[in-house]
């Protein structure tokens, strides 16, 4: 399907069995001061909990909202590619159902981070997306240890990638979506292959990043995550380097095999005292903050609870 509306965006959350959240999530959406066209396109995953198909079935009749349902649950990232498939906007956006978009009217004063994001990419073809940063609500509170400006170099080094960020949809269609081979890390897998599609075609590749934090994550346990799966990450990893291997070939500009590159791509994921020291050169004041909230040690007491 083409795309309708110029400088308009879709906003995609894949469903499943996430109860009431659904409805924070739209809302959090519908309530965003937005000056362009926009869609929410929700991908019902085979959904079987009755409080989830009757909170779908009230978001539906609102304006503006569309909903995909799959027969049968194919997991999150097949959600998350149909969603972008049906939709009819220009850019795409990610926005998980137990999530939601920041509303506060003093963050929302210079406009909403949609409307920043599509100002940026209409204005920079050289920009492959926009992000911005998660604060963290519900069982913890505050901004997460990644939150600080993204760069292509930084990607290609596993640096965490949010599910926030806006793209072009014809960018996305074009370096094939989220692989759902790649069951965990797939924010970031979707990234580098966006990235390394752009590479190819001879695009830049900057990254942009709207401070905020204009999105919100929800630390919980009720709803299962992809990120609590059990998975090897040197084997997501080496999915990854291997399916983009010239890109990464070029930006490491090494000529390795692809088990090689993956493991030193792996051995060079950030630590949490990296990450701080990121977010300290971006903004000392909130490395500050984050460093007394998790009452920071190399090894964080809040590790157990899998806070990102």
């Amino acid at each position: 399907m083409t795309t309708t509306d110029a400088g308009s965006i879709s906003f995609v959350i894949p469903c499943y069995n996430a109860g009431d959240y659904i409805s924070e999530a739209v809302e959090s959406l519908v309530q965003q001061p937005l000056r362009r066209p926009y869609e929410v396109v929700i991908v019902d995953d085979g959904s079987d909990d009755e409080t989830t198909l009757k909170a779908i079935d009230t978001c539906a009749a609102l304006p503006g909202v569309r909903v995909v349902r799959l027969a049968q649950r194919q997991g999150h990232h097949v959600a998350r590619n149909a969603g972008v498939a049906a939709s009819r906007m220009e850019y795409v956006m990610q926005v998980d159902a137990d999530d939601r978009l920041a509303t506060d009217p003093d963050l929302l004063k210079g406009r909403s981070y949609p409307d920043r994001a599509v100002d940026i990419l209409d204005a920079e073809p050289d920009t492959a997306f926009v992000h911005t940063m998660s604060w963290m609500f519900g069982a913890f509170e505050g901004f997460t240890i990644s939150s600080y400006p993204c760069r292509e170099d930084l990607v290609v080094r596993k640096h965490h990638v949010p599910t926030s960020i806006v793209c072009r949809r014809a960018d996305a269609l074009e370096c094939g979506l989220y692989d759902p081979k790649v069951v965990k890390w797939g924010d970031w897998a979707f990234a580098v292959n966006l990235l390394a599609s752009r590479f190819r075609r001879g695009a830049g590749n900057d990254i942009r990043c709207v401070a905020g934090p204009f999105y919100e994550y929800r630390v919980h346990s009720r709803v299962e995550r992809v990120s609590d799966a059990e998975v090897s990450e040197l084997d997501m990893t080496l999915l990854v380097v291997a399916n983009n291997l010239d890109f990464f070939q070029d930006r490491l500009n090494r000529n390795d095999a692809a088990a090689a590159i993956a493991r030193d791509v792996l051995e060079q994921k950030p630590t949490r005292l990296d990450d701080l020291l990121h977010m300290a050169r971006f903004d000392l004041h909130q490395a500050q903050i984050v460093a007394e909230q998790r009452e920071f040690a190399l090894s964080s007491p809040y590790e157990p609870l899998g806070i990102p």
